[in-house]
């Protein structure tokens, strides 16, 4: 009776531990892998440089990572959030932020295919931008304040796009 209680409970330990796998990796180059979705969170990305590791999200399949750069003073940040199309998170990410905006289409890459748009907040310094992107089972938030709409744009259209969901 006993060899069966020792194998059960190694059996369940194992299993427990691969639960915990961490799914956010780190690459030789300096960037992070994020192996649910295949996302890479590059070091920079324009002129934005990545604050610290990307973050798994409580237990879930989703990540964060922050960015941030200082120009002039005044520090510029930026968030990118990967999650899957039916997380539990997925109506705030996707909920607009207080405040008038503007709304328009936007590509963040012509070999990439999703649809996708950008909220451009209107407030007087930084600018904020909102860019979601519907890429069938993953989704991206980039949640990003700059100095003008080009450095922000060129930030969502640097990420790695060709790796989302590339399994």
């Amino acid at each position: 009776m006993y060899p069966k209680l020792l194998l059960m409970t190694l059996l369940a330990c194992l299993a427990h531990g691969a639960a915990l796998a961490d799914p956010i990796h780190a690459r030789a180059d300096g960037a992070y892998w994020h192996h649910d979705s295949a996302w890479i969170f590059p070091e920079k990305v324009g002129t934005y440089e990545r604050v610290g590791i990307p973050q798994d999200v409580a237990g879930s399949e989703d990540a964060v990572a922050y960015y941030a750069f200082v120009e002039n003073g005044l520090r510029y940040t930026a968030s990118v959030d990967v999650y899957r199309a039916t997380s539990a998170a997925a109506a705030g990410l996707e909920a607009p932020a207080p405040g008038p905006y503007s709304d328009a289409a936007f590509a963040v890459s012509a070999a990439h295919a999703s649809s996708s748009s950008r909220h451009v907040y209107e407030r007087e310094s930084p600018v904020l931008g909102v860019y979601l992107i519907d890429s069938g089972d993953w989704r991206v938030r980039i949640r990003v304040t700059g100095p003008d709409l080009a450095t922000m744009d060129a930030f969502a259209r640097g990420q790695r796009w060709d790796t989302l969901a590339a399994q």
